[in-house]
């Protein structure tokens, strides 16, 4: 997809401040902060020893700030290595990648947005759909408590759009929000046939405003989001036998389970 968003007003002036309000506002950004928070957007992947080699900041400032940067989740290193000299390589979170467009820390928030479509996957999508995405989030990380925890994985956040989609419509414009709506529901489809290792032919999903899951003909659930418990449960597998989860409970409840097990059923393939 080529980017060819240049202007600055792309993302318009109320969602930066918006953004600022909800995601900066918790944090300590320096001016050093920001700089390497920029330069590490610029040369990502890349070792603290590297910056230190190419910037003007000393290398226990690099390190101290890095630590800080990480406490708040806008740089994560891709080899888990406790920062760890040359070996210890980072790239910016989309945490990050948000912060800087909220602080204005690049001239041209076209590389935020082209990041931001490489870490959602989101590659083969109009940019002007991932810029409505947007300017959409920052009103549903004000609704929805825990969209700021997920903001790293794309299939949460378009579950939450759809899940909170009511909320959504009483402060956003109709027309945008439909067509993030639309986006968010290709998104979650495209996936499930794209990941065909969760989600196959012999699978059902289901779901409400407490949970979305795919369902197999073993009765393994993959769960894509649940908030039945305090557990908050993303992207993970649960196997038949876990009748002691919450999930399970509301299947019994709601009467899902039993039409589960026989929608499964019918689409067994017969035995020669």
């Amino acid at each position: 997809m080529s980017m060819t968003l240049t202007n600055k007003n792309c993302i318009n002036n109320d969602t930066s401040l918006l953004f600022q309000k909800i995601i900066v506002s918790g944090m300590e950004i320096d001016d050093t902060i920001r700089e390497l928070l920029t330069y590490i957007i610029y040369n990502e992947p890349i070792t603290l020893y590297r910056i230190s080699k190419n910037t003007r900041f000393a290398v226990s400032t690099i390190y101290k700030k890095a630590r800080r940067m990480i406490q708040y989740g806008l740089i994560r290193s891709l080899n888990n290595d406790e920062l760890n000299g040359e070996r210890c390589v980072y790239v910016s979170t989309v945490k990050g990648l948000l912060t800087c467009l909220a602080i204005n820390c690049v001239d041209d928030p076209g590389i935020i947005i082209s990041k931001l479509c490489q870490r959602w996957h989101l590659k083969n999508y109009c940019c002007q759909r991932v810029v409505k995405v947007l300017r959409v989030l920052p009103v549903l990380l004000g609704i929805d408590d825990d969209a700021l925890r997920m903001i790293e994985d794309p299939r949460a956040i378009m579950i939450s759009i759809l899940e909170h989609r009511d909320q959504l419509r009483k402060s956003l414009n109709p027309d945008l929000l439909d067509d993030v709506i639309n986006t968010a529901t290709h998104y979650l489809i495209s996936r499930l046939i794209i990941d065909s290792n969760i989600t196959t032919k012999s699978s059902l999903l289901v779901g409400n405003e407490g949970f979305v899951i795919s369902v197999d003909l073993n009765g393994s659930t993959y769960v894509y989001l649940c908030k039945l418990c305090e557990k908050s449960c993303m992207n993970i597998t649960i196997p038949s036998s876990s009748h002691g989860c919450a999930l399970f409970h509301e299947f019994k409840k709601l009467g899902i389970w039993d039409h589960i097990q026989s929608s499964l059923s019918q689409q067994k393939p017969a035995i020669a």
